[in-house]
């Protein structure tokens, strides 16, 4: 047995498959704040099965590299701040607010 002095693992999001997620959709919207169902190729019925499909290939594909600690490579996730506004009660995902991005509009 081999053994290791230091421990791989990964950081941040493993990349969605295309047939997962539209990135021109992700292209042509500012970060989504809230759910935005229109990013997933996928309709919401089969949803839940095909991100379960995609992390398990995330996850092979680690483990096919030889990386120690895996992560599900957080394929479900749309954007970083989406997560913490729809965990969060009292937030109106319906209608969300406005707000001016790096660029100012």
């Amino acid at each position: 047995m081999v053994q290791r002095n230091l421990l791989t693992t990964v950081v941040g999001s493993y990349p969605q498959p295309d047939w997962l997620i539209d990135r021109e959709a992700m292209k042509s919207t500012r970060v989504p704040r809230v759910r935005y169902q229109g990013l997933w190729r996928i309709p919401e019925p089969f949803l839940a099965e095909a991100q379960n499909d995609a992390t398990l290939l995330a996850i092979r594909d680690m483990e096919r590299a030889g990386v120690d600690i895996i992560s599900d490579g957080e394929i479900r996730r749309e954007s970083y701040s989406n997560r913490f506004a729809t965990a969060l009660e009292g937030i109106d995902i319906e209608k969300p607010g406005k707000i001016a991005g790096n660029g100012g509009n």
